[in-house]
């Protein structure tokens, strides 16, 4: 599935791939998670970006690879709109330490809006690059839906998508091209794809209780 094409993530049901990773168009890759959360709700993922705040509170979501963390234009607890500078492994202290700006945005920027609303889902979306770079270098999406049991959580992280920090300008295809060649290899992908899958199943198993005990919200 190509960045394009992520309102397939509104339809009911599955599509072919949903966790793994794998080649894109031009050098793009894709990686994908798919986390089931017992007695998780859509809208317990959308407080804990919000509540989520520096390394203590960083380090349950994955106690071994995160590392530092701290927000920047996130007012009373609005992530859509700041950014979250992190640094953290991916899959362990066998790699490097990634620091990262994760500029998050509206879900509407990349779904058809009334589909999204209808949807009841909530989609948590993001711009993501090396915090000293000029460029992002790819674009996120937790996308997440009620089940019977809970909530379910679809992350896609299409990589390989340059484009101006500022001006928010694709970087020229022949340019992006190299840079792809350069930076994307499976090491990354497969890592990256471990790190998600362990921080979502932490998550799915400390959220319940921290979003309890700091709302007061009981309801399912």
């Amino acid at each position: 599935m190509e960045f394009e094409d992520c309102n397939l993530l509104l339809d009911p049901g599955y599509l072919p791939f949903e966790s793994g990773y794998k080649d894109l168009a031009a050098g793009k890759k894709l990686v994908a998670a798919l986390t089931r959360m017992p007695d998780c709700r859509a809208r317990m993922v959308h407080w804990w970006f919000g509540w989520l705040g520096g390394i203590e509170q960083y380090k349950l979501w994955h106690p071994r690879d995160h590392v530092a963390s701290a927000w920047v234009n996130r007012v009373d607890g609005n992530y859509i709109g700041a950014s979250h500078v992190v640094s953290e492994y991916l899959a362990g202290p066998t790699g490097p330490v990634y620091d990262l700006s994760i500029d998050f945005h509206h879900p509407h920027e990349i779904f058809d809006a009334k589909r999204y609303d209808r949807s009841g889902a909530v989609a948590i979306c993001a711009r993501i690059g090396d915090q000293d770079a000029p460029v992002h270098v790819g674009r996120m999406t937790h996308f997440v839906r009620d089940t019977d049991y809970g909530c379910e959580m679809r992350s896609r992280f299409w990589l390989g998508i340059l484009a101006d920090k500022k001006t928010g300008e694709p970087v020229p295809e022949n340019v992006a091209v190299e840079a792809r060649k350069r930076q994307l290899n499976d090491d990354f992908t497969r890592r990256l794809h471990q790190h998600a899958t362990e921080e979502m199943g932490y998550l799915a198993e400390i959220l319940p209780v921290l979003y309890r005990r700091y709302t007061g919200d009981t309801t399912f």
